[in-house]
């Protein structure tokens, strides 16, 4: 309802215009005599519009205007005079007055003009109140988005942030109006974004650019991704900019970290060929030193020690380290530590951290070096060359030790790139082994022959032992295998790519066979490695809409499989919270069986769908394919294990044990129901 608060010490007036009001729809009128009934009135009511008479007793309507405008704001305003002058309505015009009315002659003009000023008011306030809806609603909206939103003025204060931004800044969101966007953007960035602001125009509105993102109060950098878009004035300025955008800090962190994984595989595709050709262990152990330099911290003390297992020593085999710290060591031990030995049957840590593989923290370089060196002595070496944490790394396999990795980093250094570390070591170890391996068979063999004297059988023991060794250090170099794969297949795709045109077809065949049987070996490892991966692999929860993921996945297979004719029948799929990037693989590896064991059917189809089970969701992915004996439908989600020829339907047979491995990560069951020949339901839960 509009209420209008009329204001006249004429009692006829205001029954007139209660009357004359009475046939205005909307309209509530209240009446007062004079100006101190109205200020009562406004101290305990609400008005939206008033009218007064300017005469009135005691004090006069400006009086009342006056009042208005500095208890009650900008309430709109109808002044009504018979005795009016120009002097009165420039003083009201000054206070802001909405209408000023002669009271003459036949009143029905009178309430006509003043309803039809009323009508005026009651048409902006409800033009100002669904306004304030549309706003309402559109901040609901806006606070409710899981990006970063927020509005800047010409002078790129921030007008507006949405919850979530306040959320990720970590700003204070009262003071959050009074700094400006480029604040929260990290070093040359700031450059950057303050550039393309300028480069705004009604042609070019908007622009995308990724920014390090200032998070309080730590201030620590977030790569993330904005889009702005500029609202233009008259004079073709920006007079706001919207922006919205989205932390893309994993998305950069897993692109380094893909960049780091081929670098990691060309550096061990590197060495590991060139551990081949190595003979001797001089050169293996000053090659391992070398690469370990490289490959740790700047300023890092690094040795390679064997063990002696007959005499319980450790010999130091080569050191590399800075001038500073062979100084210090010639000057507090009396040698440079190469070429000399330590009895390990002192301390029993030499039988634990000097053989376990992996990075193991050591003691301090008292006891790193056996205690052959006052203890002094090796404090002031420490504090001379500013020794920060020692690290041993074992060379070791099958309970066998042949060596260790020794290193001190300065201080304040930390080791980076750990999984390439330890790979390169575990290269190293089969090398040695190779190495150890080779030597005693070689030692064996010339023992059989020098030993003519002994027995048929002594020299069959002697020749199985060595066999035993050599299949040792078969079985080891094995697991190496890959990076020699990749080098395989690359040199053969370069090879192909670069000589193939001189090559005749059957030269190029033969070449895609060996790529193509390469590719097999490399998928079975892969497989193993994704196995791997998927139990190490940090797990993100998340709200995951289970329909567009399932949209996104079936999309894939159909794409994959044009060949073959599918019907896909979606339900319902209620969201969850999981890591959509491991749930994705599940939904892949389902549905890849499901079409891959279907294939054989005129009609293929495939339904994937959920149901509701003691509070918790059940998904189900059901297809018309071969089935499989229900005996085995617990051996089905082992590694390697397949219930269907492998001629007949491809795979490594990792395929399942991952989605078991993952479900069971995300506290949920996989379990599965088929006869044969009747098609399979797979059925997963997700735990909380």
């Amino acid at each position: 309802m509009f209420t209008v608060l009329v204001v006249d010490d004429d009692d006829r007036f205001l029954s007139l215009f209660h009357q004359n009001a009475d046939s205005w729809p909307g309209v509530r009128i209240e009446t007062v005599s004079s100006v101190r009934e109205a200020e009562d009135f406004l101290r305990n009511n609400s008005c939206d519009t008033i009218v007064s008479e300017y005469n009135l007793p005691e004090k006069n309507g400006i009086d009342l205007l006056r009042h208005i405008r500095s208890r009650h704001g900008d309430i709109p305003f109808i002044l009504l005079t018979g005795y009016g002058s120009e002097e009165v309505a420039a003083e009201a015009s000054r206070y802001g007055i909405c209408a000023y009315i002669m009271k003459r002659g036949d009143p029905v003009p009178l309430f006509s003009e003043i309803y039809g000023k009323i009508r005026v008011e009651l048409k902006r306030k409800k033009d100002e109140e669904a306004l304030r809806e549309r706003e309402s609603r559109c901040r609901t909206i806006l606070e409710s988005q899981p990006g970063l939103i927020c509005r800047l003025g010409p002078g790129l204060d921030l007008t507006y942030a949405n919850r979530t931004f306040i959320n990720f800044s970590g700003a204070v969101e009262d003071e959050m109006t009074k700094t400006r966007f480029q604040d929260y953007i990290i070093g040359d960035d700031q450059e950057s974004f303050l550039t393309a602001v300028r480069e705004l125009t009604p042609g070019t509105p908007s622009f995308t650019r990724e920014f390090r993102f200032r998070t309080l109060p730590q201030e620590l950098p977030t790569w993330t991704e904005w889009t702005f878009t500029a609202a233009f004035d008259e004079e073709d300025q920006p007079a706001r900019i919207h922006g919205t955008g989205r932390n893309i800090s994993w998305e950069k962190e897993r692109a380094a970290a893909q960049v780091q994984q081929l670098e990691n595989l060309a550096f061990l595709s590197r060495t590991a060929m060139e551990f081949l050709d190595m003979e001797d262990t001089v050169d293996i152990y000053r090659y391992i030193a070398e690469n370990l330099h490289r490959l740790l911290p700047p300023h890092t003390s690094i040795s390679v020690q064997s063990h002696d297992l007959l005499t319980r020593t450790e010999r130091v085999e080569i050191v590399i380290a800075d001038d500073d710290v062979l100084r210090a060591f010639r000057e507090w031990f009396g040698t440079d530590m190469t070429g000399v030995e330590f009895s390990l049957d002192k301390e029993t840590f030499s039988d634990v951290d000097y053989i376990r593989k992996g990075i193991n923290e050591g003691p301090r370089l008292y006891y790193f070096l056996f205690q052959a060196f006052p203890e002094e002595a090796c404090h002031h070496v420490e504090e001379i060359c500013s020794f920060g944490k020692g690290y041993v790394m074992g060379f070791s396999s099958q309970g066998q030790t042949f060596g260790n990795i020794a290193f001190y980093l300065r201080k304040g250094a930390t080791i980076e790139n750990s999984e390439l570390l330890e790979a390169f070591v575990n290269q190293a170890s089969v090398a040695l082994l190779r190495w150890r391996t080779r030597k005693a068979a070689e030692e064996e063999i010339a023992r059989v022959h020098i030993g003519l004297e002994q027995t048929v059988a002594e020299r069959t023991e002697a020749l199985q032992a060595a066999n035993r060794n050599l299949e040792s250090f078969s079985y080891s170099i094995s697991h190496d295998l890959r990076a020699p794969l990749r080098a395989i297949d690359g040199f053969s795709s370069i090879f192909l790519g670069q000589y193939g045109g001189d090559l005749p077809l059957e030269g190029r065949q033969l070449i895609e066979l060996v790529r193509q049987n390469t590719a097999r070996m490399a998928d079975l490892i892969d497989a193993i490695l994704e196995f791997s991966r998927a139990s190490r692999m940090e797990l993100r929860r998340e709200n995951v809409d289970m329909k567009t993921l399932i949209s996104e996945v079936t999309s894939e297979q159909a794409t994959s499989h044009t060949d073959q004719k599918i019907e896909w029948c979606i339900g319902d799929l209620p969201q969850c919270r999981a890591d959509p990037l491991l749930l994705r693989q599940v939904l892949r590896n389902l549905l890849s069986n499901a079409v891959k064991f279907s294939r054989n059917q005129e009609d293929s189809r495939i339904e994937v769908g959920s149901f509701s089970e003691d509070g918790h969701s059940v998904y189900f992915v059901r297809d018309n394919g071969i089935g499989f004996d229900p005996r085995y439908a617990d051996r089905i989600f082992r590694v390697f294990e397949r219930l269907h020829s492998g001629k007949d339907y491809e795979g490594t047979g990792i395929g399942l044990a991952i989605v078991d491995q993952i479900i069971q990560r995300h506290g949920g069951r996989v379990w599965a129901e088929s006869d044969a020949g009747k098609g399979a339901t797979f059925y997963f839960t997700i735990g909380t």
